[in-house]
């Protein structure tokens, strides 16, 4: 069994001297919100939260960089869960979100990692807790695809959908553009679930809510599909939502298009204040058929 160049950094044999004791993170320490769901693993970009249970002594910790598969026995619990890094830095911390180890775990640069956490005596008062955690460089494998959902739940105005993961790093790019430039895309929604893996736009369209008026929950939509991500300009395929009966334009100004990455922010402030209308868009694209000019 081959395993990565640091093994086992001292965690196995001594306890780790917590600068605050409570729970772990696997983070960058300049990362910014911690995730809002709680459980054993909790995870955000950049940012995975493993609650160490109630035991009042300080945890042993065995870390791993990289693909060694470890234990599976002896332990109370293992779970695993994909993290996204948009820096190429992740380190273990306390909860203060103070390093731990220096050691960058992110070891494969940006992308996606697959973090496995097996623990034991996360809440036996007179044991010392153990964790071993892996960080694997890639998406998480072990947990067959979840079905996708009849509705997408979190749709509230414009939607950015993720339909490739092939292309992580292409990925990572795109929401670190995002977040540099929160004021045009405060309102958009990013979905990143891989139950939408392939999907075509039409597929997406009939996943999104509506009222009782027949009024959906989102009347735009941006695609991060193959091409789009494969794309040194992320060219997102931009999906007019309107209900038919409220879209007077013609049925060529209302299909859908490429526009980059670097107009998009534009379009969806103009499109959010009613500036501009989907054809208007639409009419102007190049040759090629993308969209690449910029209004503020």
């Amino acid at each position: 069994m081959q395993r990565s160049n640091w093994p086992a950094l001292q965690g196995r044999t001594r306890p780790l001297k917590m600068k605050e004791w409570g729970d772990l993170a696997i983070m960058d320490p300049h990362a910014g919100k911690p995730p809002r769901r709680r459980g054993f693993l909790a995870a955000e970009k950049d940012w995975l939260h493993i609650d160490a249970g109630s035991a009042l002594e300080n945890p042993i910790v065995t870390l791993y960089a990289g693909d060694d598969p470890g234990s599976e026995e002896g332990w109370d619990e293992v779970e695993e869960i994909t993290v996204i890094s948009t820096t190429g830095f992740l380190a273990l911390c306390d909860s203060g979100y103070e390093p731990v180890r220096r050691e960058n775990l992110a070891t494969a640069g940006v992308g996606p990692y697959l973090i496995r956490v097996h623990a034991k005596d996360r809440s036996s008062d007179d044991k010392k807790p153990r964790f071993l955690i892996q960080v694997i460089p890639g998406e998480r494998t072990k947990a067959p695809p979840e079905p996708p959902p009849s509705t997408i739940e979190e749709a509230a105005g414009p939607l950015l959908v993720r339909t490739s993961f092939e292309r992580p790093e292409a990925w990572a790019r795109l929401l670190q553009a995002l977040e540099k430039d929160p004021e045009r895309y405060e309102s958009v929604t990013v979905i990143d679930n891989h139950a939408y893996a392939g999907f075509t736009a039409d597929q997406i369209q009939m996943r999104i809510g509506r009222d009782d008026e027949g009024w959906p929950d989102s009347t735009l939509v941006l695609i991060a599909d193959e091409r789009a991500l494969a794309s040194a300009e992320l060219t997102l395929l931009a999906v007019n939502n309107l209900p038919d009966e409220d879209d007077d334009e013609d049925d060529e100004d209302g299909e859908a298009f490429r526009i980059t990455l670097a107009a998009a922010g534009s379009f969806v402030i103009n499109m959010e204040l009613a500036n501009t209308s989907f054809s208007d868009w639409n009419r102007d694209i190049g040759a090629d058929g993308i969209y690449r000019e910029e209004h503020y």
